[in-house]
């Protein structure tokens, strides 16, 4: 069985997530009520199951403050630590950088500095920001720089639901999280964003929400929307899912298998949401892969290749080369 890389883990620091919840943020508790392992034990799980390179992100806690000066302190803060973390383990670690949305200005120089000096992979947003959704026309200039670099962009629930009949019961993360990513991934084929921004490269969690699901209902749905003159998507609804990546955050074979079937085994990614899921649901992240009836071809790409190809982390082993920030560390 080969080797793994998980695109989709989170780092918290506490003197980061410390002060997260002095500046407000309404997530800080959830991600304190999450047990967090020291780098040294999460490396020895990440070997435990398999795993050669882990690729982190904030997750939840996005810096979208409306105080733009909190809300650029908070995203330096969390970058710099990922940078820290990922320059002492090189090999093992890596990150995609936040940004301090909505303003625009000061999440422009952020994503520079991610990209361009801290050596990240790419760019993680919330499938909203600040509760507005991502097509919307104020944050143009940031999609139009992601994708003149052709830089990557992974999406993450925030826990906005979806609705007030989300809010209560414990239905905020049990299924709006996932109709966040179902809601995101559809605006931007239905908005035509990924029709005027064709280089850029997204990835958007836990399989796309229910994407798999009603692929066949959403395309019979948004192919009468088009013929109506109100979307302006190129292509085939289908195609243009198929031009997203989707990480495996789920646990069940089942889901997996329609995944595969439906967007494709080449635009799976292994993910693990960590360290949400811990122990055996950690392991289980691994295993289940397995339980699905996947070829070999299909777990090798879905486990490691896909993501060598998608981040550029393969030309880094073959060539015998280094990563910025093991350069750096040295």
């Amino acid at each position: 069985m080969s080797r793994a890389i998980d695109v989709h883990a989170h780092y918290y620091p506490r003197p980061w997530v410390d002060r997260m919840a002095d500046m407000g943020s309404p997530l800080a508790a959830a991600v304190r009520s999450a047990p967090e392992l020291t780098v040294a034990q999460r490396l020895r799980l990440l070997d435990e199951n398999g795993v050669d390179r882990q690729v982190l992100s904030v997750g939840i806690l996005t810096p979208d403050f409306a105080d733009r000066q909190l809300a650029t302190e908070a995203a330096r803060l969390a970058n710099d630590a990922y940078a820290d973390v990922c320059r002492s383990h090189p090999r093992r670690l890596a990150a995609f950088g936040t940004v301090p949305l909505p303003h625009m200005d000061a999440a422009l120089a952020e994503m520079r500095r991610c990209l361009d000096d801290l050596g990240m992979l790419g760019i993680t947003l919330g499938c909203s920001v600040a509760g507005h959704p991502l097509d919307e026309p104020a944050f143009a200039p940031f999609f139009e720089e992601l994708d003149r670099r052709a830089g990557v962009l992974f999406l993450h629930p925030v826990g906005t639901g979806t609705g007030p009949h989300t809010i209560d019961l414990g239905l905020t993360w049990m299924i709006g999280a996932v109709f966040e990513d179902t809601i995101a991934a559809l605006r931007l084929v239905l908005s035509g964003m990924l029709t005027r921004y064709p280089r850029m490269r997204v990835i958007v969690s836990h399989l796309g929400g229910t994407l798999p699901f009603l692929l066949e209902r959403l395309e019979f749905y948004g192919e009468r929307e088009r013929r109506q003159g109100s979307l302006p998507f190129e292509g085939t609804l289908r195609e243009q899912l198929r031009r997203l990546w989707y990480d495996t955050v789920n646990l069940h074979p089942a889901a997996l298998r329609c995944a595969v079937d439906s967007l494709g085994a080449e635009r799976l990614l292994l993910g693990t949401d960590f360290p949400f899921l811990q122990g055996p649901s950690f392991c289980a992240c691994m295993t289940y892969l397995e339980d699905a009836r996947l070829s070999p071809a299909e777990l090798k790409a879905i486990r490691r290749g896909n993501a060598e190809a998608l981040l550029g982390l393969g030309r880094y082993e073959q060539a015998g080369t280094l990563m910025r920030g093991e350069r750096e560390a040295r």
